[in-house]
């Protein structure tokens, strides 16, 4: 989308957009959002791990992350091949709070009352919210911030973006032209799953989408 970059990013800039590794919270089904600060457990720090050697023999001129522990710790061990790395932790690339139902574990009405946003999502209503939190809008409008910052600050390099979720789906729907808003929850977002998106001349192409070949065994060689 054209009014999503700065027009003077002019030269192709590759983004790596990738999800943090798994944390308990992730394997129980608790909601984390923005307001709960989980750390990677020991699967979440494999998956970096697989993910680093999978990256190590990419070029990778910066590096951005949620400051969020989870994108903190997955960044760390990321940077590890690639160090001295520059590295920046945005607030702006943090989970979409989910207000009052952070740090809900799976239940009958934890689950209504997400079945009844995501209802009100595919009608349109992105200015919906649960008490305490954000509207899609709202993190739409943090994620076009910082890829316009990144994009002007790192035009023409290839930058490392460790972000969450849920942002990834709103940030993949509003800058690739095939999605949009409605369509955000048909993309994917494992945990460190690997999005290579190429910006250039106003316009971003999806390369890789939710790919986490590094995580089999048997696709260790798969292009990066």
């Amino acid at each position: 989308m054209d009014d999503v970059f700065p027009q003077t990013a002019d030269a192709a800039t590759t983004l790596y957009l990738v999800r943090h590794g798994e944390t308990e919270h992730n394997r129980r089904g608790i909601i984390q959002g923005g307001g709960v600060d989980s750390e990677l457990n020991a699967a979440g720090r494999a998956q970096a791990k697989a993910l680093a050697q999978r990256l190590r023999s990419v070029s990778i001129d910066t590096l951005y992350a949620s400051t969020l522990q989870r994108a903190k710790q997955t960044a760390d061990i990321l940077a590890r091949p690639h160090d001295p790395l520059s590295r920046t932790y945005l607030r702006d690339l943090s989970e979409m709070d989910w207000g009052v139902l952070e740090g809900e574990p799976p239940s009958e009405e934890r689950d209504e009352a997400m079945g009844t946003l995501k209802s009100a999502w595919r009608e349109g209503a992105y200015d919906r919210t649960v008490d305490g939190g954000e509207s899609i809008r709202d993190v739409q409008e943090r994620a076009q911030r910082a890829v316009r910052h990144i994009l002007a600050r790192d035009a023409g390099e290839t930058v490392l973006v460790v972000t969450h979720g849920r942002y990834l789906r709103v940030l993949l729907a509003t800058i690739l032209d095939d999605y949009g808003l409605e369509h955000m929850q048909e993309l994917g977002h494992s945990n460190t799953c690997v999005n290579r998106v190429v910006v250039e001349d106003g316009r971003a192409q999806a390369e890789l989408q939710n790919c986490t070949a590094h995580l089999s065994s048997a696709e260790a060689s798969a292009s990066v």
